[in-house]
């Protein structure tokens, strides 16, 4: 019989409490949109120029996003040591802009490449974020006590006018 050692429970423990299985469902899901993005077709002008719009902007709002956390970045839910509360740039638009950047880049992908399966698996970010965001502003109100009026002055979690 092989025995845990204390250290690697209290690590997944730690993992866990964290919120990492959201990190692993959530690469697993950009996974299998990379892997439906190889079937990707030649698309006429319009799909493509589509395409790479939705990634421009993604790439702006997501990279700004990126750009403002830097240090303080991490793919869990629960807030780094030392986090702080952004509320401009991006952050004034949406809570989690650089959800919406993995959102539109990944459409943006799938509509450059008249790829439906890739297009519907990146739809399918948009409740996974919804149910992850739930999660991590729920630790973000521990952490914050603004975060509360923040929420009310900026509607809009993920995507203006959708979530």
């Amino acid at each position: 019989m092989i025995k845990k050692s204390k250290s690697i429970s209290i690590n997944f423990e730690r993992f866990a409490r964290r919120g990492g299985w959201w990190v692993v469902a959530q690469f697993a899901l950009f996974a299998l949109i990379l892997l439906a993005l190889t079937g990707n077709r030649a698309a006429g002008p319009v799909p493509t120029f589509a395409g790479w719009a939705l990634i421009g902007f993604a790439a702006v709002i997501g990279g700004s996003g990126l750009w403002m956390l830097r240090s303080k970045l991490t793919p869990l839910p629960a807030p780094v040591a030392g986090a702080v509360l952004l509320q401009d740039g991006p952050y004034a638009i949406v809570r989690h802009p650089i959800y919406s950047g993995v959102i539109l880049g990944f459409l943006g992908l799938a509509v450059r490449g008249a790829n439906p399966v890739a297009g519907l698996l990146a739809l399918a970010l948009i409740p996974f974020f919804y149910a992850k965001t739930l999660h991590e502003e729920r630790l973000l109100i521990t952490l914050f006590p603004e975060y509360a009026a923040y929420q009310r002055r900026v509607r809009y979690r993920v995507l203006p006018w959708v979530l």
